[in-house]
């Protein structure tokens, strides 16, 4: 388009200014997201990249919660249920009932206590509760502790249920003495052992 003040009348050159859009040599400038593209498609890998750690991070941490709270996992079923085996086990050992002992084999009273008649008391008071066959003698030294021996050891058992009833402690196998089952007594029956009525001899 001519200028208004232009003094001159317009010619081809002017037709010409007017039809043309642009005047001179020029390039638009770019937008700001195109010149730092390769930045922006960094930051972005970026971004995505800590998003999939995070989640997997915490599916991990939330697995092993679920682990450690679950009852019902293999390691803890284990243990729940041999718990109660080893329990029934225990219960079963004490429950299990003392072998009675063989009242009917032959024990012998030995008087080691140096008391006149405590022989016979022992007799009477081991027939009273059960034995059957039991004689008396005197040792030729005195003894401070009651003790029963036993000969075989098939009756070991016995020996030892007569100990305990008398008060003597652990049997002991010997063959110092003729009798199956001997009992080396050093107090009367209620002293100390099983109770009895006082006898005459031993």
């Amino acid at each position: 388009m001519a200028d208004t003040q232009y003094p001159y009348p317009p010619d081809r050159f002017d037709d010409e200014a007017d039809a043309a859009t642009f005047h001179g040599a020029h390039r638009a400038e770019e937008p700001f997201w195109r010149q730092n593209l390769i930045y922006l498609v960094i930051i972005a890998a970026a971004f995505v990249t800590l998003l999939v750690l995070l989640f997997l991070i915490g599916g991990m941490g939330r697995d092993g919660d679920d682990r450690a709270s679950d009852p019902t996992s293999p390691a803890a079923s284990e243990t729940t249920e041999e718990a109660p085996a080893e329990e029934e086990g225990a219960e079963g050992e004490e429950e299990a009932p003392a072998p009675e002992p063989d009242r009917s084999i032959p024990v012998m009273v030995i008087n080691a206590g140096g008391i006149n008649g405590m022989a016979g008391a022992w007799r009477d008071s081991l027939e009273g509760s059960g034995w059957e066959q039991v004689s008396i003698g005197t040792a030729d030294n005195v003894q401070q502790e009651p003790v029963v021996f036993y000969r075989d050891e098939a009756d070991a058992e016995t020996a030892q249920a007569l100990a305990q009833e008398v008060g003597a402690g652990e049997a002991r196998q010997s063959d110092e003495y003729e009798s199956r089952i001997t009992f080396v007594a050093v107090t009367e029956p209620g002293s100390g052992g099983q109770e009895g009525e006082g006898g005459n001899d031993g």
